[in-house]
Formats: structure tokens, C-alpha cells, sequence
């Protein structure tokens, strides 16, 4: 069941236009993935249709009266981990699972789609063996994408096989009309979540670190997390993760893996692109955390955040903590064995001096 397509939930105009943009590859198996998404497309453009007039009026009234909170950084350094610690909070909500993988009606038919998740879900992640449910945590990127604004992740549903899906930065940020219709797709989603549960809403998604200064001028006052962890670490299983979701939901024969020179590039950008937007934040709004002091004292790591970012931090949220931390204790991560070669590589990107050829080098 590790094979469920990450664009199911999508609808069917929205699906349409990518397939003419791209194509696909006429294979067994990228038949049998298409009919299935056509199938769930046209019952998301039903049920869409029936969610706006239940509840159009209701969302267009609904104010975000707090500004969000985004964990960002790259991925695999552990931002799942944190957002799953700040979905304890009660003060706060995250976007589920659920939500983002029916983006345009969940409001109308998350009864229904619930009990056929449950069932037809994997219990773990493919990449990582992370528990995950229909009300997981989940980045709100899998939900614009399925609401039609443009992300970067549609090369990785359909590869072009020439570079790294994620190698080119204007791909971050739509421009003219498409950047209208992205930021009314976030504001919208934003609004039913909020809608649905009255909460301040906390975001994980990698893909917003390169949109740090959009959302800011987007969301007055929102705050920002940055999670790094070693790149000996986030490097192998970045590469790993993408071949495993490529394998199991792309639509086309021409899926290249990422080199780890790629990934390390992308990296070392995101990295170097927040040293720089984090000096344009107020006191109060930006704050960073490393994996591994998180991993090894989650609750100083929290308390210390919390209190950069001057949130409450409640005794109610460090129960919540102390009892997920018990019952968590024995996951296992993966581990990777590195060649010379890629030692040294990535000696070179993130130990040595940064040069601006390591953050534009594709």
C-alpha cells in the first residue's frame, strides 16, 4: 500500500492541463496510475462543487486573526519531526493529511473520505518508516499543487529527465497571473482550516524557505523556524526519498535520479538564501533549531523557540510532549554508508568557504 498517488485528491481541469503541458508515458503501470487519478479528479470536481455552496460564504467571512507559523528548511532535516511536536499544541493546528489531499471540498468530505483512508493508507512513511495517518500533519504544498497553482513538484509527477526537479529557483514563485492565483489558493486553504477549527494555523513545507519574504508580506507578523541538520545526513536521504516517491506516483518513464551534487547545490542555496531573508525579520519572528540538539533535548529545544518567537508555552503542551516523547522513543532512522568521493563532496560545499559557484552550480 506504499503505492498510493501523492496526486490523488487533485481535480479534474486542474489534472487536464497538466497532462496537456506534459504528457505522460503510455506503460502499463502509467495507465493503470492515470485512470485511477481521473477517477478520484472528476469525484473532487463534484465534490467541490457542492463544498462552495455550502460553504463559500462562510470561508470568504473567516479572518486569520493570528498569522501563521512556518517551519522551514530543507528536506529531511527533520521539520516533520517538529511540526509533529507543535501539532500537540492546543493553541495551534497544522494542515492534515486529509486536507491537503482534498484540498478543494475536505470541509464537505473529510466524513466520508476518513474511513476509506484509514483503509487504503500505508501506516508509515515510503522513505523514512514515519508513522503517518489521514489527520498527520502534512506540508501544504501537496494541497496547491492539487488546487492548480504551479509548485515545483509537478517535474516530480512528470520528470523531464534533464535535471534536478528542484534545481531551478524561479520555479519557487509564480509570476503575473499565476502568483495571483498561488497566493489566493494559500490564503483560501489557510481560511478553511481556520474556518474548521478557530486555531492559529503552524506550516511545514520546504518548498516555503525560498518564499520566506512573499509570505511575510502576505502574512504581517508571521514566524519563521529554520531546521538545518548535518548534510552527511540530508543529503543521502534526500536522495533516497525522491527516488522511492518518483517510483511509486510519477506519470512518465523519464525520472532521472538526483546526483548528489544536485541535491547538495539545492542545499547549500536554501541555506545560504535564509542567512540572508532572516536578517529582514523582526525580534520575535525568525528563530533556528538543529536536528540533533532537537532529537537530544526536545524540550529545551521547544521552550527555547517558543520563547524567541514569544509564543506560551503551556504545562498543558509539555505533558502532551513528555507522553508523544514516551511513546516514540524506539524509532529507528535510517543510516547511510558514504563513498569517498561523496565525502569529499560535500566537505566541499558546506566546510569550505561558500562561493557563489556552490550556490548557483546545478
Amino acid at each position: 500500500m506504499n503505492n498510493v498517488n501523492l496526486l490523488i485528491g487533485v481535480r479534474f481541469p486542474v489534472l487536464l492541463k497538466m497532462l496537456i503541458r506534459n504528457g505522460f508515458s503510455l506503460y502499463p503501470k502509467y495507465i493503470i496510475r492515470l485512470l485511477l487519478l481521473l477517477f478520484n479528479a472528476i469525484l473532487s470536481s463534484l465534490f467541490q462543487q457542492v463544498e462552495r455552496k455550502k460553504y463559500s460564504t462562510s470561508v470568504n467571512n473567516t479572518v486569520l486573526s493570528n498569522p501563521p507559523v512556518f517551519i522551514i528548511g530543507h528536506w529531511r532535516t527533520g521539520s516533520t519531526y517538529l511540526h509533529q511536536l507543535f501539532n500537540l499544541d492546543p493553541q495551534f493546528t497544522t494542515p492534515k493529511l486529509i486536507q491537503t489531499a482534498i484540498p478543494d471540498h475536505f470541509l464537505f468530505s473529510s466524513t466520508y473520505y476518513l474511513p476509506l483512508m484509514n483503509l487504503a493508507m500505508p501506516k508509515s512513511r515510503m522513505m523514512d518508516e514515519v508513522t503517518i495517518s489521514p489527520l498527520a500533519p502534512q506540508e501544504d504544498e501537496f494541497a496547491l499543487i492539487r488546487m492548480g497553482s504551479e509548485s515545483p513538484l509537478e517535474k516530480l509527477f512528470f520528470p523531464t529527465g534533464d535535471k534536478y526537479f528542484l534545481a531551478d529557483y524561479n520555479e519557487y514563485i509564480p509570476k503575473g497571473d499565476k502568483l495571483e492565483l498561488w497566493k489566493q489558493n494559500l490564503l483560501t486553504f489557510y481560511k478553511k482550516i481556520t474556518f474548521l477549527t478557530g486555531k492559529q494555523i503552524v506550516s511545514k513545507n520546504p518548498y516555503h524557505t525560498m518564499r520566506m519574504s512573499l509570505l511575510a508580506d502576505m502574512f504581517p507578523g508571521a514566524r519563521f523556524i529554520h531546521i538545518c541538520r548535518s548534510p552527511y545526513e540530508v543529503i543521502p536521504s534526500t536522495v533516497r526519498m525522491w527516488n522511492k516517491v518518483a517510483k511509486s506516483t510519477c506519470l512518465k518513464r523519464t525520472w532521472t535520479s538526483p546526483g548528489f551534487k544536485e541535491v547538495a547545490s539545492v542545499l547549500r542555496s536554501y541555506i545560504h538564501y535564509v542567512s540572508k531573508e532572516k536578517t529582514k525579520c523582526r525580534e520575535h519572528h525568525f528563530t533556528e533549531v538543529t536536528f540533533e540538539n532537537l532529537e537530544k533535548d526536545p524540550l529545551k529545544e521547544l521552550k527555547r523557540i517558543y520563547a524567541e518567537l514569544n509564543l506560551n508555552f503551556s504545562e498543558i503542551f509539555e505533558n502532551k510532549v513528555i507522553r508523544f516523547l514516551s511513546f516514540s522513543g524506539n524509532y529507528i532512522k535510517n543510516t547511510y554508508r558514504l563513498t569517498e568521493e561523496e565525502k569529499y563532496l560535500i566537505q566541499r560545499y558546506f566546510e569550505d568557504p561558500i562561493t557563489e559557484d556552490m550556490v548557483t552550480d546545478k
